[in-house]
């Protein structure tokens, strides 16, 4: 082993322990109300040498959510070409939130706290990109400020918050809060299918 590639395996495994303090922290309070120094005095370390990899308690927090990413970000919805395909997705992904639901409690109620709501939901707007994109081409008609509240609705019910608030706050099973929620979901579909219809029908008569 070269001095050099023992050097990068101990700042590997430094940022990896620092990561890891980070979220033990971030688990116990479930919020991000933790300090550079709480973080370093956990991994063992000075807050000179945190702040060495993450020179922000930004950065510290912004990496500490994409450890945590994994248990809540859900890649098929990239796949779906239609609402619909949208709403069948949401099976699998709730089994996947299920299966992650304490850390995903703890994930949603840090969202509620945080002093920045971006901090999980960073990339919350290129992953929702796509979806839009099927939406808008699926209601064409509908009025921009239309569409975009019926799309709000429609991401804010389908998400993994929503499914932790059925399951906990109501008291539903997994398999009753996700048929609430699809049921919700196509619900919403169907009133804006309605609307983009009589938007279309509205256009051809001027």
């Amino acid at each position: 082993m070269t001095a050099n590639t023992a050097s990068v395996r101990h700042m590997e495994a430094t940022r990896t322990a620092i990561l890891d303090a980070a979220v033990d922290l971030f688990l116990e309070r479930q919020s991000d109300g933790f300090s550079v120094q709480e973080v370093a005095d956990r991994a063992g370390l000075t807050h000179r040498t945190v702040y060495r990899y993450f020179p922000t308690r930004q950065e510290l927090l912004g990496a500490t959510a994409d450890r945590l990413a994994p248990a809540v970000v859900d890649h098929r919805f990239a796949e779906v070409s239609t609402v619909e395909e949208w709403i069948d997705a949401i099976g699998a992904h709730f089994a996947h939130t299920e299966a992650n639901l304490e850390l995903v409690r703890a994930i949603v109620a840090a969202q509620f706290t945080s002093d920045d709501m971006r901090l999980f939901g960073r990339d919350i707007r290129d992953r929702d990109a796509h979806r839009w994109d099927v939406f808008r081409r699926q209601f064409p008609h509908l009025a921009e400020r239309d569409a975009r509240r019926t799309f709000a609705t429609l991401r804010h019910v389908m998400s993994s918050t929503s499914y932790v608030l059925f399951r906990l706050r109501f008291g539903l099973s997994p398999d009753d809060a996700t048929e609430a929620i699809r049921s919700a979901a196509s619900q919403i579909v169907e009133q804006a299918a309605r609307r983009d219809r009589a938007a279309k029908q509205g256009r051809r008569k001027r």
